[in-house]
């Protein structure tokens, strides 16, 4: 699966698939990278993860 964290200009962080589905809306973007990072974890091997991050400049790693 591959998601993206939206931040926004008050610093709120969405987690989102890659076709704009909201899964969450977060205080901030290192709280939804834990949350993402936890649900990997509980995953392990059975997908392949992966997460990019945009702000208001876009898509950035």
């Amino acid at each position: 699966m591959y998601c993206l964290i939206k931040e926004w200009p008050n610093k709120m962080a969405t987690l989102m698939t890659e076709d704009g589905v909201v899964l969450w809306t977060f205080s901030n973007v290192e709280e939804a990278r834990k949350v993402w990072n936890t649900w990997c974890s509980l995953q392990k091997d059975r997908i392949a993860n992966q997460i990019g991050y945009l702000d208001k400049s876009g898509l950035s790693e």
